[in-house]
């Protein structure tokens, strides 16, 4: 089952069942919402009593517009790691943004701010939690998912040296592809990101140190995961030369983040132009 967040005008948005040519609309303003409503959100999300849209006359809002909580998990791939100059290390690495996200959907513009030139950007799987996880083992954490999506997160340097970059917005979407319908753990599925129509980044979900199943249970130790939180998994290596990321004033770029089976995102990255 394909779930999506459609827009329905200003200000207003619908979780969705997707069809091949149609989505029927769910009572729920987006996905988040729906999976936090109940362990049998799963039958609901099936139900077929909705009003009916064509997919050509929607758009698509973030997959989740407020998530709880995002975590962020990295490095996770063994050639970022050595992209970075780090250690490959023991256990998971994340941090973890509670409310308050800038998110966007599938197709929406992303703005940088205009003082600043290096854009981070990179293609990640989305995990989005189904059930409650709190201290859960490996073997368990896989039934606490509801299901994958796609996320690039958009980011910019402050310019001083070993300064981490700082969030500008996160890209999710455009469907939540439930566990049904993805291989176990999401392993074997291709990853590409695409920067104005060239190959920047092409792994693999099998390629992650940690897969789906140690994250969720290394995370839940930490915190309480609830439904509709998400876990982002790292980006794999060629998130670009710094020369590739130093958009110019009044420059656009436009990214494209695809893994197969899952969904795609294309976000036109845009600076401002000098004042």
């Amino acid at each position: 089952m394909r779930l999506s967040t459609v827009r329905l005008g200003q200000d207003r948005t619908a979780a969705a069942r997707l069809q091949k040519k149609h989505c029927v609309l769910l009572p729920y303003p987006d996905v988040g919402a729906l999976i936090a409503s109940g362990d049998d959100w799963w039958q609901r999300a099936g139900a077929d009593t909705g009003e009916r849209l064509r997919l050509d006359d929607v758009s698509y809002a973030p997959l989740i517009v407020r998530p709880g909580k995002m975590v962020a998990v990295g490095p996770n791939h063994a050639v970022h790691v050595r992209e970075l100059g780090c250690a490959t290390p023991a256990a998971p690495e994340f941090s973890v943004r509670n409310g308050g996200h800038a998110v966007v959907g599938a197709d929406d513009d992303i703005r940088v701010p205009a003082e600043r030139r290096d854009v981070h950007w990179g293609v990640e799987l989305g995990v989005v939690i189904g059930r409650r996880a709190q201290d859960v083992t490996a073997r368990a954490a896989l039934g606490h998912v509801a299901g994958y999506t796609v996320v690039n997160d958009v980011a910019v340097r402050n310019g001083r040296e070993g300064a981490s970059p700082a969030a500008v917005a996160t890209a999710v979407g455009p469907a939540l592809v439930t566990t049904d319908d993805v291989p176990i753990g999401a392993r074997g599925l291709t990853m590409h990101c695409f920067v104005d129509g060239r190959v920047r980044q092409k792994a693999s979900t099998s390629e992650l140190l940690f897969d789906v199943a140690t994250l969720i249970a290394h995370v839940s130790r930490a915190v309480t995961l609830l439904p509709g939180d998400l876990i982002r998994t790292g980006t794999p290596s060629g998130t670009g030369t710094a020369h590739e990321r130093d958009m110019p004033p009044g420059s656009t770029t436009q990214v494209i983040s695809v893994i197969r089976g899952i969904g795609e995102l294309r976000n036109a990255v845009m600076r401002p132009g000098s004042q």
